[in-house]
C-alpha cells in the first residue's frame, strides 16, 4: 500500500472537496513532504499537538517516520530572502514587549551554496531588532521558549517557529516513545508457514517527515 494512497483511505474525499493533506516528492530518500491545503489547520499548531500527545502516551503510531517538522513558510534559499520571510514569519510570537527566549535549529541538504553561519546571524537580527521586535529577547539553546526551525532542501527554505522543542526531543519520535513497546504479533496456528515482512527502508538513516500548508516557493 502506497503512501499517497493510505492518506487518502484515512481522509476520504467527499464530491467535489480538496484533499486536505497531500503528500509531495522530494526527491530525497528518508524524507517526505506532506502538504496542508486546509486553511484552518494550521502546521505547528498540528505537529505539536501530535507530539504531545505522544508524549503523553508512550504509544508509537507510525513505524519508521524518525521525526516530524512543521513548515509554516517556504522561501528561496538565500540568505535575503530568508531574512524576509522570518520577519513575516515570527510577527505572532515576537512583536510586543514581553521578553523571549529562542533559538535557531538549521540543517541544510544538497545544497552547499548557502551559509549556515549567515543564515542563523541574518534571522538572529531579525528577532532582536527593536525597530520590530524587542531587543531583549535573548538566544537560549538549551531550552528556548520557541525554536526557529530553518531547513535547506536543495534550492527551498522550508521554515517554522515551534514552542517546547527541547521537551518534546527536538520533534523526534523515537526519543519520545523510547519506553514504547510494540505489541506481540500473534503466533499462526498452521504449522510450516512463514511470513516475512520485508521493509524497504531496510538500509537504515534518518526518516522525516515535513508538514506544511501549500504555499508558493519563489524565487
Amino acid at each position: 500500500l502506497k503512501i499517497s494512497s493510505g492518506i487518502n483511505a484515512e481522509w476520504p474525499l467527499r464530491p467535489g472537496e480538496k484533499k486536505r493533506f497531500q503528500l509531495v516528492d522530494t526527491t530525497l530518500n528518508n524524507m517526505m513532504f506532506i502538504a496542508v491545503s486546509d486553511n484552518t489547520i494550521e502546521p505547528c499548531q498540528l505537529v505539536h499537538k501530535i507530539l504531545s500527545t505522544l508524549r503523553e502516551r508512550k504509544e508509537r503510531k507510525t513505524r519508521f517516520t524518525q521525526r516530524l517538522l512543521p513548515v509554516s513558510h517556504t522561501c528561496y534559499a538565500s540568505v535575503e530572502d530568508i531574512k524576509k520571510t522570518a520577519l513575516a514569519m515570527t510577527q505572532d510570537q515576537f512583536h510586543n514587549k514581553t521578553p523571549k527566549t529562542f533559538g535557531i535549529f538549521f540543517k541544510s541538504r544538497n545544497n552547499s551554496s548557502i551559509s549556515r553561519d549567515e543564515v542563523i546571524k541574518a534571522v538572529a537580527g531579525v528577532v532582536t531588532d527593536n525597530e520590530t521586535f524587542a531587543e531583549f529577547n535573548k538566544v537560549h539553546l538549551d531550552n528556548p521558549e520557541y525554536a526557529i526551525i530553518i531547513n535547506i532542501v536543495k534550492s527551498v527554505a522550508m521554515m517554522g517557529v515551534v514552542k517546547d522543542f527541547k521537551l518534546l526531543c527536538k520533534y523526534n519520535i523515537d526519543e519520545l516513545t523510547k519506553s514504547y513497546t510494540a505489541p506481540v504479533t500473534k503466533k499462526v496456528a498452521e504449522e510450516n508457514v512463514v511470513s516475512v515482512d520485508k521493509d524497504d527502508d531496510s538500509k537504515g538513516g534518518e526518516t522525516e517527515s515535513g508538514v506544511s500548508n501549500d504555499q508558493e516557493v519563489e524565487k
